[in-house]
């Protein structure tokens, strides 16, 4: 690492320190307020991710006039704000401070309808909302649970991470050597937890998302063939009144019938991908619009991978 570079990361972690004590300092209508504002800045200050954020949302919802799509960037921006008050406030939490931010569970049956079975369970979800908070809460609640990510660009970040979802009570198994692991857990008969909603480096096919082929990570349709662990689409949304409201929807079942595997796998992950998209629909300004979702170069070059 360059001397530049290693001074860089330095005043990175320091200001998120900073940052996260600021946050902690706060009274929670005060901390709402000020990181919302926060929120709104930065949607001025980072004019790409601005920009970035308007041309997905004119892909998602072409039908909807330029003002309302503005108007739905800005509100991202300060919903995102606010989740970041409250994840910067969840280390050392108790079982019944998480409980009391959580308003309300919709769909919790289909929880308990595959929960307890002869199986583990793949629990998935987006960058919606704090989802940090409904894995503290799922976890605090007794579900053994495990969340599957990337290590962080810097060590100390990913250890802060690490330390406070430990401290939520759920592990973290890294995205890019703990295959093994994943499927000890699962044949253990607990949770694995995935966000799927992003593009990323692993190994995945173009399915639609929001209408378009969108690169979506096929791992967890592969576990849930090779496991038979259900899989079952969450996600969770701050509410005007500062707590959460999480969703859950109905299961995935992978075929219990000796069918073509590549085709299971592919209709896995396009219903994965559906399920993703009808979580954000619900609240738009919940998902963070700025992520690159669709990449034209590489959409052209494998779209003989998507079936419409």
């Amino acid at each position: 690492m360059t001397k530049k570079k290693k001074i860089k990361r330095n005043l990175e972690v320091c200001a998120l320190n900073g940052l996260s004590h600021f946050a902690r300092s706060l009274p929670r209508r005060l901390g709402f307020r000020v990181f919302s504002v926060m929120g709104t800045t930065a949607g001025h200050v980072f004019r790409k991710d601005k920009e970035r954020a308007l041309e997905n949302l004119a892909v998602a919802f072409p039908e909807a006039p330029e003002p309302m799509r503005y108007a739905m960037a800005k509100a991202m921006f300060k919903a995102l704000g606010k989740n970041l008050y409250e994840f910067l406030n969840l280390e050392g939490s108790s079982r019944q401070r998480v409980a009391d931010l959580v308003e309300r569970v919709e769909g919790e049956q289909h929880l308990d309808a595959v929960w307890g079975k002869d199986t583990g369970l793949i629990a998935i979800t987006g960058h919606i909302g704090c989802w940090e908070l409904m894995a503290a809460y799922f976890s605090q609640r007794g579900y053994p649970l495990h969340v599957v990510g990337r290590e962080l660009w810097e060590k100390r970040v990913n250890d802060k991470l690490i330390k406070i979802r430990e401290s939520m009570g759920y592990r973290t198994i890294d995205r890019d050597s703990g295959g093994k692991e994943v499927l000890r857990v699962l044949r253990k008969k607990e949770v694995v937890a995935v966000l799927i909603d992003q593009h990323t480096r692993v190994a995945g096919i173009y399915v639609p998302f929001f209408n378009r082929p969108a690169h979506t990570p096929i791992g967890v349709a592969k576990l849930a063939i090779a496991t038979g662990s259900p899989i079952l689409p969450m996600a969770i949304y701050m509410r005007h009144n500062g707590r959460h409201e999480i969703r859950i929807l109905p299961a995935i079942e992978p075929s219990s019938r000796r069918d073509d595997r590549e085709k299971q796998v592919e209709n896995l992950t396009r219903e994965c991908s559906h399920a993703i998209e009808k979580l954000i629909r619900y609240d738009p300004k919940q998902w963070v619009w700025f992520h690159n979702r669709w990449r034209e170069s590489e959409e052209v070059e494998l779209t003989h991978a998507v079936v419409n």
